[in-house]
């Protein structure tokens, strides 16, 4: 071929190639920002949050995007959930032109009012009053913010209904009705161990120790020695920092290990954290505790596998499976609206969203856009750790045919 023909040729060549792909290199990708926890006490949470949004996007991609779109993700590390990290991340991800944001939890009191100032959906599983408060009294201002969980005052009822069957259930009699509290001075954990203690006082119990303590507690003995002394039956420890849950319950082996301590040990999520088994170790067996719904069913089964295989591990803690729910809830909301910057139909579509996930079952509640707690939608789930590992105990249906067994500090 001379040259002369080469040239038409090669520009008939180009153009033809421009019509094929100018179209995809074109296409705008759907940016969802992503504020997580990736490194401080609650990076181990936080990478099984940037996992399950990781395979989400894949598989939504490789199914043709949502709309035709791709969606992309934008990453920001909000350490140890300060609020004034919050504030810079959530500046930053909207600054980039997120069209949706969602996280596992990033909270601080603060998210709310951050994502809550634009339109874009903000899906959040903080299960904090404090997030779900500014939309109650504000319904108008905030009305683009979702809580897929419950409240954490749920933590404190569930717990004054069902720890004193645990015992029950394990062929133990309580030989007193006192009980010893130590909540971290957060939020989270400060409201529901005060509603626990408002709900069982009424019920006849005693709180004979009720310490707050900050985060970063090394030594946990004089707490123990007050423990010691007042000899409670139960032992409710409301804390969210796996580190220091972890040291708590090691201190309190040791220090019980000779003349024991007739009495049960309950934990608000921490041992969720995949972090907390790995620090504590032994002395975490026969720990009872509460976590969100986790996935459960054929529909779980088939998404651990697909987890399995592109990450070579199993899904740990919840959040490798609510966020997912999370992205799911919010892709699904998009596609009933038929455009994906559309926000506030997409949080119409959202508000009225009844889903089945792998974890629950989700509806939100109207006055706060928080989601319905309860056995039906999305439960508390009660566990008991076993030779190391988390064994579900209730509801029956998450039960994996074990009792509870009695711990070994009871002598």
């Amino acid at each position: 071929m001379s040259k002369r023909k080469m040239v038409p040729f090669l520009l008939v060549s180009l153009l033809i190639c421009l019509m094929v792909s100018g179209p995809a290199l074109a296409e705008k990708p759907i940016l969802i920002g992503c504020p997580l926890p990736l490194t401080g006490p609650y990076a181990s949470d936080g990478e099984q949050m940037k996992m399950a949004l990781e395979l989400a996007v894949a598989e939504k991609n490789a199914a043709g995007g949502v709309l035709g779109h791709p969606v992309a993700l934008k990453f920001g590390d909000v350490g140890g959930l300060e609020a004034e990290k919050i504030k810079a991340i959530g500046e930053r991800l909207v600054g980039a032109g997120v069209n949706a944001v969602i996280t596992g939890y990033d909270d601080g009191g603060v998210d709310t009012k951050v994502f809550g100032a634009f339109d874009i959906p903000y899906l959040h599983g903080n299960a904090m009053t404090l997030c779900t408060q500014p939309v109650a009294e504000n319904p108008d201002k905030y009305g683009n913010v979702f809580q897929y969980m419950y409240n954490d005052k749920a933590y404190g009822v569930d717990a004054a209904k069902y720890l004193f069957d645990a015992g029950k259930q394990m062929g133990w009699t309580a030989p007193n009705k006192k009980i010893a509290i130590i909540k971290v001075d957060y939020a989270y954990n400060i409201m529901p161990a005060d509603e626990f203690a408002a709900i069982t006082e009424k019920d006849g119990y005693e709180v004979v120790v009720n310490e707050t303590v900050p985060f970063g507690m090394a030594e946990w003995g004089p707490i123990l020695s007050k423990i010691e002394s007042k000899d409670p039956a139960y032992v409710t420890f409301w804390h969210l920092d796996p580190t220091d849950a972890a040291r708590f319950i090691k201190q309190f082996s040791d220090h019980f290990e000779d003349d024991g301590l007739n009495a049960l040990v309950y934990m608000q999520y921490t041992p969720s954290i995949p972090e907390f088994i790995q620090l504590a170790g032994k002395a975490a067996d026969g720990v009872i505790w509460v976590g969100g719904a986790y996935g459960f069913g054929d529909k779980y089964e088939d998404y651990k596998k697909r987890w399995m295989k592109k990450f070579k591990s199993e899904p740990a803690g919840l959040y490798a499976e609510a966020t997912r729910d999370a992205f799911d809830i919010w892709a699904a909301a998009v596609e009933k609206a038929g455009c994906y910057d559309c926000y506030k139909k997409v949080a119409d579509h959202i508000r009225s969203t009844e889903y089945d996930g792998l974890c629950a079952k989700y509806k939100f509640d109207p006055r706060d856009q928080s989601i319905y707690q309860s056995d039906d939608y999305m439960p508390l789930v009660w566990f008991q750790i076993q030779d190391g590992k988390n064994v579900k105990m209730r509801p029956a249906r998450f039960n994996e045919g074990k009792a509870y067994q009695l711990p070994s500090w009871i002598k």
